[in-house]
């Protein structure tokens, strides 16, 4: 079994390590330590007071998120997300739909009547949509197509990727919660473990970036969305196949994907989970999956209740987001195109700084951790700024360094409703216990 009680690579390794990418990165975290239960309330984050900024995320989702899917993406008719909108000019721009955009639908809907309203609007929205992508699903061991029509008619034979069908079953773990029918639960599942099946195979293609496909590779961005699902699916029962894999995801990001030169977790391995023998491609890291992943592993943790493993994968948090901090112009950087080079790719995501937010409020809310409390004031308020408009039906996705050219063609219905209601439910908590940390890792 794999030893998560060691120190983590932050502090096996000194300072002056830390300047391998060029930039010679003293952590501002370096000198901090994790607050107590006994010292600051955590119902003020750094100048942020909680109860208004529930009301600032319930307004926004409840208020203009929810309502302007209703109006400009829901698929009322045929069921589905068409999320090809305007966002200036509040119009569909395409009615195509794609499964990625079905099953993390379905999920969010489902979350939202599991967690916040049993609307049965919102069951129904689900219902439909599953219905929709179910009789998509290939019956072999291949995964969905890139698109379909409006009804349901593949758009071409452009082959899809694994992030389809696992969104799939992340919305129907959810939905089988929200209805009580086990059934897609268990389909759930299946949809998974056959993913994998597909993604131990040596022929298993998948581009690490757009221009470069590789054989077999391990891919981080896969071991992070199955350590998600793995960790929602165990919520729900205990599985023995699904904590396997969930603990094989853990021991492959941070024992083999985070590299021992850079200290960064790198996209793209070999079949064996060796360094890629291709240069270029093994130097190149997606810090926006970084993040997100080690946020993931966190979330695991605390399902297990595992300080040493909530210990590691915060240190290893807190030095990702700081490596991809720009501080001149505000935010977060998504990518490494070269890491010893110091060359990152400098447009700015908007996914990022919402999956920052969700990790730093994990450690708040855990251990009142400093660091994460200044962490979130700091993203937040820049998310607010630079993406979420008035003048926007929803919020960008994406744009140049200082976000001032940005698309506005994308309706986003996963990451920013996720981190609105993940974040509400955190912050119940937090009130409900006085404004303290949970103490699990006390």
């Amino acid at each position: 079994m794999t030893d998560y009680s060691r120190r983590s690579f932050i502090r096996r390794n000194s300072l002056s390590g830390l300047g391998l990418l060029g930039v010679g990165i003293v952590p501002a975290y370096a000198n901090l330590t994790r607050i107590s239960p006994s010292e600051p309330d955590l119902r003020i984050i750094k100048g942020l007071d909680i109860s208004k900024l529930q009301e600032t995320y319930r307004e926004a989702l409840f208020h203009k998120f929810i309502p302007n899917m209703d109006s400009l993406v829901v698929d009322h008719e045929y069921g589905g997300f068409m999320c090809t909108v305007d966002i200036l000019n509040r119009k569909t721009l395409s009615t195509n739909k794609r499964a990625w955009f079905e099953g993390r639908g379905i999920w969010m809907y489902s979350f939202l009547y599991n967690n916040f309203e049993k609307n049965p609007r919102y069951l129904e929205i689900a219902k439909k949509s599953k219905d929709f992508i179910l009789k998509l699903l290939p019956s072999d061991d291949t995964y969905y197509i890139s698109s379909f029509t409006r009804e349901g008619r593949p758009i071409g034979k452009v082959p899809g990727d694994i992030y389809g069908n696992l969104f799939v079953a992340e919305g129907l773990a959810e939905y089988s919660k929200a209805t009580g029918e086990k059934q897609y639960l268990d389909q759930a599942i299946q949809i998974i473990l056959k993913a994998v099946e597909r993604y131990d195979r040596p022929d298993f293609e998948y581009p690490y970036k757009a221009e470069n496909r590789l054989p077999g590779p391990r891919i981080l961005g896969h071991w992070m969305i199955l350590l998600s699902l793995s960790t929602q699916i165990l919520k729900q029962q205990h599985d023995d196949r699904i904590r396997l894999l969930a603990d094989r995801c853990v021991d492959a990001i941070l024992n083999h994907h985070l590299t021992k030169e850079y200290g960064v977790l790198n996209e793209a391995l070999a079949h064996d989970l060796s360094p890629l023998a291709d240069p270029i491609a093994s130097r190149y890291g997606d810090i926006g999956h970084g993040c997100e992943t080690l946020a993931f592993v966190m979330n695991y943790a605390v399902l297990l209740k595992d300080a040493a493993l909530f210990r590691r994968a915060s240190d290893e948090f807190k030095r990702h987001v700081e490596i991809a901090k720009d501080n001149v112009f505000g935010g977060h950087f998504h990518a490494f195109d070269d890491i010893p080079s110091n060359k990152y790719l400098l447009s700015k995501v908007r996914w990022l700084q919402e999956e920052i937010l969700i990790g730093a409020l994990i450690m708040i809310e855990h251990t009142g951790d400093e660091w994460a409390v200044n962490c979130f004031a700091e993203t937040e308020n820049y998310v607010r700024t630079k993406f979420v408009r008035p003048e926007y039906a929803f919020v960008i996705d994406s744009g140049d360094r200082k976000v001032e050219k940005h698309t506005t063609n994308r309706a986003e219905h996963y990451h920013y409703p996720r981190q609105l209601m993940i974040s509400l439910l955190a912050f119940d908590r937090i009130t409900k216990r006085g404004g303290k940390p949970s103490g699990m890792f006390s």
